[in-house]
């Protein structure tokens, strides 16, 4: 799957109780690019408290063009927030798989 060119896309992920964060959120960024997509990574803010966590994450999400959430993080409340949102505006949603490495369309239940 090849994207529309600069097409914005938010990584979306758990990182709270999550050692390896780091590493799925930047797994995930390289294969955005690989796509051709524009990732915006939002691990790459650092030294801020929860809520400013949440206030920036929305802040991005609300100027990209999709969101792609890391496979197994549907249950953190931050991604449920950035989910409810971007299924609110109508922002196409995309699912990344660390074991398989792809990317597809996000289908809720399956």
């Amino acid at each position: 799957m090849m994207c529309k060119r600069n097409t914005r896309i938010y990584i979306a992920g758990a990182i709270t109780n999550n050692p390896s964060y780091e590493k799925d959120f930047n797994e995930c960024e390289e294969q955005l690019k690989e796509l051709n997509f524009v990732p915006l990574n939002p691990v790459k803010n650092i030294g801020f408290d929860y809520k400013s966590y949440i206030d920036m994450g929305l802040c991005e999400l609300m100027h990209c063009d999709a969101i792609c959430v890391i496979k197994g993080s549907q249950l953190s409340r931050g991604v449920m927030l950035e989910m409810h949102y971007a299924k609110t505006v109508g922002i196409t949603m995309y699912e990344y798989d660390r074991m398989t490495r792809e990317v597809t369309l996000y289908e809720p239940g399956k």
